[in-house]
């Protein structure tokens, strides 16, 4: 195997761990956003169809029966809404 065959691999190993982290933060942020929504009162139906969701996986986002719901910013810090 040459050192460019082995660069290549190691460059799409690389690729491969930078997607699946992002796509772990993308499905982070979405389940902040949604649980904000919520508590600002959107229907879950309208979340649902802005998100391209079923309802039911609209609230299966906010956390399932063995692990809590997310925390928005300001019950993890209160008054960090606040912080310029």
């Amino acid at each position: 195997m040459s050192e460019a065959d082995l660069h290549r691999l190691a460059v799409a190993a690389a690729d491969k761990e930078t997607a699946a982290f992002e796509l772990d933060h993308a499905e982070l942020n979405l389940k902040e956003a949604v649980v904000v929504a919520l508590e600002h009162g959107t229907d879950p139906k309208v979340i649902a169809q802005v998100v391209d969701l079923e309802p039911e996986e609209v609230l299966e986002l906010t956390g399932a029966p063995d692990e809590p719901a997310l925390l928005t910013l300001d019950q993890a810090i209160p008054g960090a809404s606040d912080l310029p």
